[in-house]
């Protein structure tokens, strides 16, 4: 038991499928709010939540023993990989549909890798960059339908989804790259708030503007649409939010960033009873290619 509680490994496969759950919540909130809105209600839900936590468990928001240097990495990992990257993802998601969203995403992992050998000097085996193939066919495998993909849609939008994509992706794993040192030395829930804290101001900045106050008041006005904003922002930034720290906490950043990017796979099984799509003998290859990978990162 205390071996599952110290594996990072685990913590990173769980927490790919709470936030494919999430992800289905999101995927419904952004027909109600715009991406900057949506990501300000899920983290100041999480925020909240995460500062409770911190209270029941006793642990002190100002330790004596974390040096200035650490809340400023966690804070700019924060404005990074949460404020922007999360609300560049929903504008991306906005765009391109979940198939081509999801193919853009696929750069995730190669990305974590790719910054956790430049900066963290951690290696890159063979049964890694199998792994990577692997769950990166099943992305492109099934989210792509040839036959039956989305409509097309303007160049310009085109465009604009893959570039907001790419950035993501790019924000988001340099930005836990960058913190892996200090969470992995750092006490669970402390690291966990103060990174999201660093997200906090840069959103309540962009949802400060005139034509997004309409939807911040709609968001935080208790009503129907919390069915749906409510569980994406507790499964997405607390549940999920824990795990991933857990993961990159216990396992090399490498292996985490991959287990990581299952949650693409996990959201094609949910999306057939929760979305109404079908699950195609394309899906049924891509679900079998990702946990493949996945069992070939944890062996």
């Amino acid at each position: 038991m205390d071996r599952l509680l110290h594996s990072g490994e685990f913590y990173s496969a769980a927490c790919a499928f709470l936030w494919a759950a999430a992800v289905i919540y999101f995927r419904k909130g952004g027909d109600l709010v715009p991406p900057v809105v949506l990501n300000l209600f899920k983290n100041t839900v999480g925020f909240v939540l995460l500062v409770l936590s911190m209270l029941l468990v006793g642990v002190p928001f100002f330790p004596a023993d974390r040096p200035p240097a650490d809340y400023l990495v966690l804070l700019g990992s924060g404005a990074c990989g949460i404020a922007l990257a999360d609300s560049l993802f929903f504008a991306s998601l906005n765009r391109l549909g979940a198939g081509r969203s999801a193919i853009v995403d696929c750069l995730y992992s190669p990305l974590v890798i790719l910054c956790a050998f430049v900066y963290l000097g951690e290696p890159i085996g063979w049964t890694l960059i199998v792994a990577v193939v692997l769950i990166g066919s099943a992305i492109v495998i099934g989210t792509w339908e040839p036959a039956t993909d989305a409509p097309p849609i303007a160049r310009r939008e085109w465009l604009l989804g893959v570039g907001y994509g790419v950035i993501s992706m790019v924000l988001m794993s340099s930005a836990i790259v960058a913190a892996k040192p200090v969470i992995t030395r750092s006490e669970l829930w402390w690291a966990t708030t103060v990174r999201m804290a660093g997200a906090l101001p840069i959103l309540l900045l962009l949802s400060a503007t005139r034509r997004h106050r309409p939807a911040v008041r709609f968001a935080f006005t208790p009503g129907a649409h919390w069915k749906i904003l409510m569980p994406g922002a507790l499964l997405g930034a607390y549940f999920a939010l824990v795990l991933w720290i857990l993961g990159f906490k216990y396992a090399s950043a490498s292996v985490a960033g991959v287990l990581n990017q299952m949650s693409t796979i996990v959201v094609l099984l949910l999306a057939t009873p929760f979305l109404g799509e079908p699950l195609t003998r394309r899906k049924v290859i891509a679900i079998g290619l990702g946990f493949a990978g996945a069992t070939l990162v944890v062996i």
